[in-house]
């Protein structure tokens, strides 16, 4: 007798048990149907309202060409060089129409399409290679006006890069080198970057200063190392002799490390 209440016991547990499971399925089906019809729902407006803006510049194309600034989304920099290429884009019969920003969310976000359509037809038109060439040109005139631009963070400085250099030392080098004579006797490497100085800076933040703190030389001639406190002079010389910090800097915006490559 005991045998089968335990029995009937059991299977009741297990029915109770498939119930719960069986609703919790359905309740997660359901959801999933929900969440697939919404994002069916925002992939379909973003494509009506893309047709739309696409349609628009085309249209607006005929008569006008513009071009815009992308600032990366959600908190990127702004394009710091805005005067200087809306005055280069004019002198070619483009009009400068200002940044935009995206959104993270893959959702539509207000004349996206019509920003990215309208860069596309004015490049078409002019040449991409033209646009992007004023583009950088008006970033480093920006940089010549305010040397400090250099060891701010800034997403725009990435069009001045090299794909291989994502930290903006070779901006840092092309200043450095400007001013810089290599001394009587040293003898360049055979392979490019063996040599270079790794330079550590401290930026007071009641000054707004930058200062060197530390240096690491990596030098693979052992006939040019008696140049090391040369190059730690012309270093330093390089940091105090421009401004570069202002009042526009913070430290979380400062680069404090760099490196120099020597020929």
């Amino acid at each position: 007798m005991r045998f089968y209440l335990f029995f009937l016991f059991f299977c009741a547990q297990i029915f109770a048990f498939g119930q719960n499971t069986s609703k919790e399925d359905s309740i997660k089906i359901k959801r999933e149907v929900e969440i697939k019809q919404r994002v069916q729902e925002i992939l379909k407006y973003r494509k009506e309202q893309c047709s739309k803006d696409s349609l628009k510049a085309v249209e607006e194309a005929k008569t006008v060409n513009k071009y815009f600034i992308n600032i990366v989304s959600p908190n990127g920099s702004d394009f710091p060089a805005k005067k200087g290429l809306e005055s280069y884009l004019k002198n070619i019969g483009i009009i400068w129409g200002g940044t935009w920003m995206g959104n993270c969310f893959g959702t539509y976000s207000y004349n996206a399409c019509y920003y990215q359509y309208m860069n596309q037809l004015t490049e078409e038109k002019f040449g991409k290679e033209l646009i992007d060439g004023l583009v950088k040109k008006s970033l480093l005139d920006y940089i010549d006006k305010e040397p400090s631009a250099i060891f701010k963070y800034n997403d725009n400085f990435d069009l001045l890069y090299d794909e291989n250099d994502f930290s903006g030392d070779k901006l840092i080098n092309n200043y450095f080198f400007k001013d810089f004579t290599y001394p009587k006797g040293y003898e360049a490497s055979k392979e490019k970057n063996q040599s270079f100085t790794e330079v550590e800076l401290d930026f007071n933040d009641d000054t707004q200063k930058l200062s060197v703190e530390n240096f690491k030389h990596h030098i693979d001639n052992n006939h040019n190392k008696q140049f090391i406190p040369y190059f730690e002079k012309k270093i330093r010389n390089f940091i105090k002799s421009r401004n570069f910090v202002n009042i526009e800097h913070s430290r979380y915006e400062v680069k404090t490390y760099f490196k120099i490559y020597y020929k």
